[in-house]
């Protein structure tokens, strides 16, 4: 008989297999369960809607798989039903509306989905030599410089959106928006000193938000007085959002700063679990498990960290658990992104 510790061993072996060839953590199955044929990117677990994001990741994730046929249709669809403001920034929401038919929903913008398409296009145009996407980028990139920074004190920044995110109480940021490998690109394309200081300032911001024990940022924080809080009214946790700042740590190559993210990594080798949220206002931690895709961009941020056991832990329940999330949309993204090649790192 083998014994407990073998047998556990060849049972998470199996399972890492399995995960491995699930359908749900490859390109082409998510071509399938989540984009349509005429490239609208879909959020099942939003009623089935698409937003500018969602549309920005398949781009991202149509260039770090080679695909260009499916970046041609996911652009197609994204310029078409989604850039219909006067400028050239994206209305964020399109899905069914009350009297059934389907269009946008919501004309204001989310500046994560403009830094995201414009960032795909410069990439996209640098690896496919095709000019005509860095014009269409730059348009973008100029029209998210002239509508959307913000001057706060001593920090320049990107707002979350065209309105509803500035007033007397100050200014809010959601930390998952702070694309920083995206503003460096942006640099080399057009005003270097703007998006230079936005790299640098949203690096600051990043490094001010640190909450609670763990250090960690606030899916949402607060900008007044030069003084970086947590935005409880949106949300006091470290979850959804925030989950992406480690990734676009490791995309930008920010070793020294990533490693903000060390006495988490400790907490969730101690713990053996990611957890879905932690509340940074009172120091909670949720213990219910996070999705697959937490656990993958966790993962390379160990990696990068060069916690070599831990990261291989994590991505080994990131791939267990990814075959149980056919149909969650975020998770599967954020899986493909942590676990894909950006500019062959």
């Amino acid at each position: 008989m083998l014994k407990p510790l073998r047998w556990s061993k060849i049972l998470a072996a199996a399972l890492v297999f399995l995960a491995a060839s699930s359908p749900a953590a490859d390109w082409k199955t998510y071509q399938e369960t989540f984009i349509s044929g005429d490239g609208r990117v879909v959020d099942y677990f939003q009623d089935s809607i698409s937003h500018s994001e969602g549309q920005g990741y398949g781009l991202l994730l149509s260039l770090m798989n080679g695909d260009r046929p499916a970046f041609d249709r996911i652009l197609r669809w994204t310029t078409e039903n989604l850039q219909v403001r006067r400028d050239a920034l994206f209305a964020w929401s399109w899905g069914k509306r009350l009297n059934g038919g389907w269009n946008v929903i919501d004309y204001n913008n989310a500046s994560d989905g403009d830094i995201l398409i414009a960032f795909a296009l410069l990439k996209a145009a640098d690896r496919w030599g095709h000019p005509p996407f860095r014009e269409v980028a730059l348009r973008i990139v100029r029209d998210i410089r002239a509508y959307l920074a913000v001057t706060a004190n001593d920090f320049q920044l990107i707002a979350p959106a065209y309105f509803g995110f500035s007033g007397q109480a100050g200014n809010t940021f959601n930390t998952g928006y702070l694309i920083l490998p995206a503003f460096a690109e942006f640099a080399k394309a057009d005003d270097e000193a703007f998006w230079q200081r936005t790299l640098r300032d949203s690096e600051r911001l990043l490094e001010k938000a640190a909450f609670s024990r763990l250090k960690l940022p606030a899916d949402w924080v607060a900008l007044q007085n030069g003084q970086v809080r947590i935005a409880a009214a949106r949300s006091p946790v470290f979850g959804y959002e925030a989950i992406r700042a480690p990734l676009y740590l490791s995309w930008h190559g920010e070793i020294g700063k990533l490693s903000a993210f060390a006495d988490y990594l400790e907490f969730v080798e101690r713990a053996g679990y990611l957890p879905i949220r932690v509340n940074l206002a009172d120091g909670s931690v949720a213990v219910e498990e996070a999705p697959a895709g937490f656990y993958a961009v966790m993962g390379l941020c160990a990696q990068r960290l060069g916690r070599d056991a831990l990261a291989q832990r994590l991505f080994q329940n990131a791939g267990s658990k990814i075959a149980r999330e056919p149909m969650d949309y975020y998770s599967n993204t954020l899986f493909l992104l942590a676990t894909g090649k950006m500019d062959g790192s």
